[in-house]
């Protein structure tokens, strides 16, 4: 049971971080309407990352990707 609620939650962060990542191909405004709870439900995730790998310095923003990759290794070692 427990395994299957963990599995959940990975599934939903992954959907989150996936639509989180296309959304700037969409529309470049944080302030629209759809992208608001989207942004607040990410961002608490994404600032740590943002922090060492700014993305004025790489030219975009791979946050997402990273945090994608991390809950991937996190799932496939503990779950």
């Amino acid at each position: 049971m427990v395994n299957l609620v963990v599995r959940a939650v990975f599934s939903v962060c992954y959907l989150l971080l996936v639509l989180r990542a296309l959304a700037p191909l969409a529309d470049r405004t944080r302030t629209s309407l759809w992208l608001r709870p989207l942004y607040a439900a990410t961002d608490w995730l994404l600032n740590p990352i943002r922090a060492g790998l700014p993305p004025e310095k790489i030219g975009m923003d791979v946050s997402p990707y990273v945090i994608i990759i991390l809950l991937y290794l996190v799932q496939r070692v503990f779950f």
